[in-house]
């Protein structure tokens, strides 16, 4: 089934197109796919579906796959060859692609393997966008103590604690930061506002006035204030478009716990 001419608008209208016996195989691959690599962008190019992740262009392409008349195919960058696991082998029969026989029952675990792998991978080569002034001076009045707390951590959490630091700088330049009851934690006119720490269950970013952003994954909320979390495992778990909108309402919904000592625990909204 050739579709590399073909122009379709989305990954729906492309299984669509194709056979009616195969459509399942394909919506149960997408499936996988999403579940391995969640906040990958999901596009069409060339005609076929393709995942980009951790860059834009040739760099951020993680995965293709397109169904033929006997077979479907999945298509690897050859540079990232060294992430896919050698189960995967004996389906390679060129550069860049895997060949699944249609009659043969399709390995959806394996796949899931595989583009988890490739997500890790992407993780551990992500680097930050070129720096210029503006970045570089919201980087520089960072406290040293935050930066010691994040080189501290293993690998893939301080790759998941640079990103949120790095996100957290651009939207809040203007906030004062510093290590505060053994994490990093960001104020705004001495407000507590955002912060981040290793826990057993991962990364915890904690959004002080979080509860009143109405924003269902921040789903793990405080028992007595107005404090709401999420939990990050790995960078590939960060969504950022969501992030930087936590981030802009953390500026505009605030409670008050600069004073809830002189109030005796009572929580006031500031706005």
């Amino acid at each position: 089934m050739n579709t590399s001419n073909a122009k379709f608008k989305d990954v729906d209208e492309y299984i669509s197109f194709c056979p009616t016996d195969v459509q399942p195989v394909l919506k149960k691959l997408r499936t996988t796919i999403k579940k391995a690599a969640p906040i990958a962008d999901e596009r069409i190019s060339y005609g076929m579906p393709f995942y980009e992740y951790g860059s834009k262009g040739y760099d951020g392409r993680l995965i293709y796959f397109a169904a033929f008349k006997k077979h479907i195919s999945l298509f690897i960058t050859p540079r990232h060859s060294k992430s896919v696991p050698s189960e995967l082998q004996e389906y390679h029969v060129s550069k860049a692609t895997y060949q699944f026989p249609l009659d043969k029952p399709f390995p959806y675990t394996l796949i899931e393997k595989t583009v988890k792998l490739l997500v890790k991978a992407r993780d551990l080569q992500i680097t930050h966008p070129k720096s210029t002034k503006k970045t570089s001076t919201k980087i520089q009045n960072i406290n040293k103590d935050i930066l010691s707390y994040n080189s501290k951590q293993t690998l893939a959490d301080k790759n998941i604690c640079n990103l949120l630091l790095q996100e957290i700088s651009n939207v809040l330049p203007k906030a004062e930061n510093k290590v505060w009851h053994g994490h990093p934690v960001w104020f705004l006119d001495g407000n507590p506002i955002v912060g981040y720490s290793k826990q057993k269950a991962g990364i915890r970013l904690m959004f002080w006035s979080g509860a009143s952003f109405d924003e269902q994954w921040l789903e793990v909320r405080g028992d007595k204030f107005k404090d709401a979390s999420v939990f990050y495992n790995a960078v590939s778990d960060i969504n950022t478009k969501d992030l930087k909108r936590w981030l802009k309402k953390s500026k505009e919904i605030q409670w008050d716990y600069k004073n809830i000592v002189k109030r005796k625990g009572i929580l006031e909204r500031l706005k």
